[in-house]
């Protein structure tokens, strides 16, 4: 479903990603792990056009992106973005906004879905994650993993074909952790294409089918997930793994 080749990105004398080719397939949920400045973020940005690159390509279903930006890539990202959605480490909700608010937003007003129907989908949307008792709570009355538990129902409501997760759990207290972890486990479960910027390697090993490890703007390792993690090849695997430590 999303294809990436020979991808580079530049950010002065820095380069970030460096010839990055992975192709990602409908239903597969895919962990992006590795060492802090791994390119891993800056990949999932690049994706779905948040971010511009400097070289190759990348290609979401039949729609194609390249080096320029928004400008030479606009009837591109506007379908893009229909297709796939975005999770960000920082939740980000409307302040004014109740939880379903926030959720039947960009249906009622990108989408111009009628309000009762996406008032209906979001308060179902809502269950999935497990709010159906604070459709009517604000942001600042709900705790973290609540509010990132809306951001993920929020994306969910434009029915995307694959969802994008930035450390979705990475601003959040440790005992708030699981609670989005749980949601995700049940999406995948589903069959919803995931890709996860994450550190939580519990959720690599036993929820993602494969896992990519980056450092230094390029993949050092890429298997099923179990593999990669208990029986890593690269030794920067191992030593982001703890594993010569042992």
């Amino acid at each position: 479903m999303i294809e990436v080749h020979e991808l580079r990105k530049v950010y002065g004398d820095r380069t970030i990603l460096d010839g990055i080719t992975a192709s990602f397939a409908r239903g597969q949920v895919v962990a992006l792990v590795g060492p802090s400045g791994g390119g891993k973020s800056t990949l999932l940005r690049c994706l779905n056009g948040l971010e511009s690159f400097d070289g190759g390509a990348v290609t979401v279903g039949g729609d194609r992106l390249v080096p320029g930006g928004a400008k030479a890539n606009r009837a591109a990202l506007h379908r893009v973005r229909q297709r796939v959605g975005m999770v960000f480490q920082q939740w980000n909700l409307f302040a004014h906004r109740t939880a379903l608010g926030n959720v039947i937003e960009a249906p009622v007003h990108v989408k111009r879905v009628p309000l009762a129907e996406a008032t209906e989908r979001g308060k179902a949307l809502l269950a999935r994650v497990g709010l159906s008792h604070r459709e009517g709570a604000y942001p600042h009355e709900m705790s973290g993993g609540e509010q990132q538990r809306v951001a993920i129902a929020r994306a969910l409501a434009m029915d995307p074909e694959a969802l994008l997760l930035d450390e979705p759990t990475s601003a959040l207290d440790p005992e708030r952790v699981g609670e989005v972890l749980d949601v995700l486990g049940a999406l995948a479960a589903d069959g919803l294409t995931m890709l996860v910027v994450t550190h939580e390697m519990r959720f690599a090993r036993d929820v993602s089918h494969r896992t990519l490890v980056l450092h230094g703007g390029r993949i050092i390792e890429d298997g099923p997930s179990r593999e990669v993690i208990d029986h890593p090849k690269h030794e920067r695997t191992r030593a982001f793994l703890g594993l010569d430590r042992r």
